[in-house]
């Protein structure tokens, strides 16, 4: 148990299966979406600069201008987009939008970090996305479409929940139903608001998140070799 809370698996719904870590490949090539302040993004490079992740975050894309995630983006050196969901017919159209533009940079990883938009997955990218969710899923109740942000806290201090806490899954074509790779538990404290749970939850997404990744691409030779 950690301050921010302890890492555990769920075996509630079909679990990834995971076998003992391991990984003998340089960096794995990744990809970050994102649509807001870039406070994950900025995590994981420190994480990846401390030696404490074997990835090199190769392009971010935005699904809004003018944030903060793309000056992150900037002052690291990485190339950044903006690919706007209002500019096309379909998610369709919008998620192949998106792998065209990260084409050119070949990632065999991407790494949702605070991304809004519904992103479709094609069968070139099965297994190769992952997303951090600020709840605990499934048994929050608090995932699937709209549940974002203050929205999912609010939704966990309604349930009367006595925990919290964050959930890395892979991303498959529905809302947050993927299955889980690792998950957070933070307590929920009496006089809690949506602000407050959210940053004791994103305490735990700063440890989650790359603990997450570590553990998922040592254990998918299939994927990523090694």
């Amino acid at each position: 148990m950690t301050e921010t809370g302890e890492l555990f698996e769920l075996p509630a719904r079909p679990m990834l299966e995971l076998s003992e870590p391991r990984l003998d490949r340089g960096p794995i090539n990744c990809a970050v979406l994102l649509s807001g302040s870039g406070r994950t993004l900025e995590n994981l490079l420190v994480v990846i600069t401390g030696g404490g992740l074997n990835c090199a975050i190769r392009a971010v894309i935005s699904s809004k201008p003018d944030v903060r995630g793309l000056q992150v983006a900037a002052d690291a050196g990485i190339p950044a987009f903006v690919v706007q969901r209002q500019s096309f017919a379909s998610d369709q159209e919008y998620s192949a939008a998106i792998y065209e533009e990260l084409r050119p940079f070949d990632p065999e990883l991407i790494l949702l970090c605070g991304f809004l938009r519904k992103l479709v997955v094609p069968a070139a990218f099965e297994g190769r996305i992952l997303n951090i969710h600020p709840a605990l899923l499934p048994e929050s109740a608090a995932g699937g479409k709209g549940l974002y942000g203050d929205r999912v806290h609010a939704a966990v201090l309604a349930s009367n929940a006595t925990r919290s806490g964050a959930t890395v899954h892979v991303v498959d074509n529905g809302y947050d139903t993927g299955p889980v790779v690792l998950r957070a538990t933070v307590p929920v404290l009496p006089d809690d608001t949506p602000a407050s749970l959210a940053s004791r939850v994103f305490e735990a997404e700063c440890a989650l998140y790359p603990a997450a990744i570590r553990r998922y691409v040592a254990t998918r030779g299939d994927l990523f070799g090694g």
